[in-house]
C-alpha cells in the first residue's frame, strides 16, 4: 500500500482551485436514502453543522422520501399560529421539486446544484451509487459498509484516484474523542503490548421492521390504515419490497451482524493496530429466530493480526515484575494479536463494547458514553504483584529475598496482588468540552472541512476498503466454517492512496 502521508488531511492532486469554496460558503449536500439512518444524520450531524445545506434528496420509497422531507422541514405543531403553518408548508412545497425516487435522476437534474452526496441505503446497494456519484464529480459520504466484494472496494479506491474526489465512510468512532484518546494512549505504550482484544454487540430482537402502511381510502374517519402498496414507479426500483424493508436480515441486501455491527469494531482494531488482519475464522447460524431470514442471528469471529516491526504498531513492552524478566530480543520478534467478536440477536445483557487487553493495562470502550448511561471509555491499569519480606511482612524489592521466595516455592505466601483504580476518561482525562459535540456532528464537520480544504478525511476510502475486506473475509469464513486468509494484494495499489490509519 502506498500512503499519501500521516497528516489529518492529504491534499488531492487534481485540478483543484483553492477558491472553489469560499470560507463563508456552505457545502450543498444531497441525500440518497431517507430512511432512519439519514434522518438521524439530519437531526444530529447535519443539524449541528452550519456549513452544510441539504439541497436535494432521493429515496426509492415514497413514504420514506416524505419522511425525509419532514425531518428536514418538520411539520408545524397543532397549536402553531396560521402564519407559521403557512410558512412551513411553503418551505416544504418549495423543496418538493428537489425530491426524487431515482437517485440517478437527481444526479442528472441537480448536477450543478450539489457538491457532495450522503448515501445511507442498504449495504449491498452502495457500490453502484458510490460509483455514479464519483463519476458525477461529487464527494461522497457513504454509510458503512462501503462495498460487498473486494473488486468493488478496489474499484471505488481507483475511481477516487481518477476523479480526485474522496469517499468518507461512516465509521464514526474515529471522531469519538474517547476512542481517539484510547488509540493515542495505545500508541504511547500506555497498555503495553496488547495481545488480546474482545468485542461484542449483543441485542435482543428479531431485527424486523413493520411494513409501511397508509390511510385506508375507504375509511371516512381517516383513522384506519392498510398495508402500503408500491406504485409502478417504485416497483421498477424495488425488486423485493419485504426484503428491502427488512434488509439487514437478507443476504440480498446485507451480511447481517458482520456488515451492520461487527464492522464498527473491526475498523477500530485496524486503526489501533495500524494494520489489517492476516486471517479470520468464523462460525455462526440461524438458531433462534427461525423464520425466512438468511443472515445469521448469532456469530463468532476470530481475527489474527500479525505484528511485525516497521510494518504496524509493534509494541515492545517493558519487562513486568509480575511475570519475570523476558529477554528483550525475544520481545522484538513478530507476534500475533487475536481479536474475538461475538454478535447475537438473542440477548442484550452484555450490550455493545470492546476490550483491548495489554500487559500494562486494559482499555474498555462503549460507544454509548455520550448518553445518560455514562458507559464510555476507561483504562484499567494491570494488577501489580508485590513481594513481602518473610521476617517483617512488609513490601520488599530485595532481589535476593525475592529469589529465595521463588526458589522455595513460597510465592503465594509472600506476595500479593495490588488492584489499581480504574480511570474513567470522562471528567478525569477528558474535560466536559470534549463531549459538547457528539461523534455524528464531528464526522460531518470533518466531511465539510475536507471538501472546503481539498483534504482527505481519516475515514477515507482506504479505511472503508480495509474494513470492508475484513467483513467480506469474515462472511466467507462463516459460510465455509474455515479460516480465510486476507491477501495484502487486496489493499495494495500502484498509485498513491490516503493513509487509513491517521489518528487525528
Amino acid at each position: 500500500m502506498q500512503s499519501a502521508g500521516a497528516a489529518a488531511g492529504v491534499m488531492i492532486a487534481t485540478g483543484w482551485s483553492p477558491f472553489s469554496y469560499a470560507q463563508n460558503e456552505k457545502i450543498r449536500l444531497a441525500l440518497i436514502g431517507t430512511g432512519s439512518q439519514n434522518r438521524v444524520h439530519l437531526e444530529e450531524g447535519i443539524a449541528g453543522n452550519p456549513h452544510i445545506e441539504v439541497v436535494a434528496m432521493s429515496d426509492c420509497l415514497i413514504p420514506s422520501l416524505i419522511g425525509g422531507l419532514k425531518t428536514l422541514i418538520p411539520d408545524p405543531q397543532k397549536d402553531d399560529p396560521d402564519d407559521k403553518k403557512a410558512a412551513i408548508a411553503a418551505k416544504q412545497n418549495a423543496f418538493k421539486p428537489h425530491c426524487y425516487l431515482d437517485y440517478r435522476d437527481m444526479l442528472a437534474k441537480e448536477k450543478d446544484n450539489i457538491d457532495a452526496v450522503l448515501i445511507a441505503t442498504p449495504f449491498k446497494t452502495h457500490y453502484d451509487i458510490v460509483m455514479d456519484c464519483l463519476s458525477a464529480g461529487k464527494h461522497v459520504f457513504c454509510e458503512k459498509t462501503m462495498a460487498d466484494t473486494v473488486d468493488r472496494c478496489r474499484n471505488i479506491v481507483a475511481k477516487c484516484h481518477e476523479t480526485g474526489k474522496f469517499v468518507q465512510v461512516g465509521h464514526q468512532r474515529r471522531y469519538n474523542p474517547e476512542y481517539i484518546h484510547m488509540v493515542r494512549g495505545y500508541a504511547d505504550g500506555r497498555a503495553g503490548r496488547v495481545q488480546y482484544i474482545e468485542g461484542q454487540w449483543h441485542r435482543y430482537g428479531d431485527w424486523r421492521r413493520p411494513m409501511p402502511r397508509k390511510k385506508d381510502p375507504q375509511d371516512p374517519t381517516g383513522e384506519k390504515t392498510i398495508e402500503y402498496e408500491l406504485t409502478a414507479a417504485e416497483k421498477k426500483l424495488i425488486p423485493d419490497f419485504k426484503k428491502m424493508i427488512n434488509w439487514r436480515i437478507y443476504q440480498m441486501y446485507s451480511a447481517g451482524l458482520i456488515s451492520e455491527l461487527a464492522t464498527h469494531h473491526i475498523e477500530v482494531v485496524n486503526w489501533m493496530l495500524g494494520t489489517p488482519p492476516a486471517r479470520v475464522m468464523a462460525t455462526g447460524g440461524i438458531d433462534f429466530w427461525k423464520d425466512d431470514r438468511d443472515t445469521y442471528d448469532n456469530i463468532v469471529l476470530i481475527f489474527e493480526y500479525d505484528m511485525r516491526r516497521g510494518k504496524s504498531n509493534h509494541i515492545i513492552p517493558s519487562p513486568n515484575a509480575s511475570v519475570g524478566q523476558i529477554e528483550p530480543t525475544e520481545m522484538m520478534k513478530p507476534y500475533t494479536v487475536r481479536f474475538t467478536w461475538t454478535g447475537t440477536l438473542q440477548s442484550s445483557l452484555k450490550g455493545e463494547g470492546i476490550l483491548f487487553v495489554g500487559d500494562k493495562g486494559t482499555f474498555e470502550m462503549h460507544e454509548r458514553g455520550f448518553d445518560a448511561s455514562g458507559r464510555g471509555g476507561w483504562f484499567q491499569p494491570e494488577t501489580e504483584k508485590i513481594w513481602l519480606d518473610p521476617d517483617t511482612g512488609e513490601q520488599t524489592k530485595d532481589d535476593k529475598i525475592i529469589e529465595w521466595i521463588k526458589q522455595t516455592g513460597q510465592t503465594q505466601k509472600y506476595s500479593k496482588l495490588i488492584e489499581k483504580e480504574r480511570i474513567v476518561f470522562k471528567g478525569t482525562e477528558l474535560e466536559d468540552d470534549a463531549y459538547v459535540k457528539n461523534p455524528d456532528v464531528l464526522q460531518f464537520e470533518a466531511f465539510a472541512e475536507c471538501i472546503r480544504t481539498n483534504t482527505v478525511p481519516r475515514t477515507n476510502q482506504m479505511c472503508g476498503l480495509m474494513a470492508s475486506i475484513c467483513d467480506i473475509a469474515a462472511h466467507e469464513a462463516s459460510e465455509k466454517k474455515e479460516m480465510v486468509t486476507i491477501d495484502p494484494a487486496w489493499y495494495t495499489f500502484d498509485f498513491e492512496t490516503p493513509d487509513p490509519f491517521v489518528i487525528s
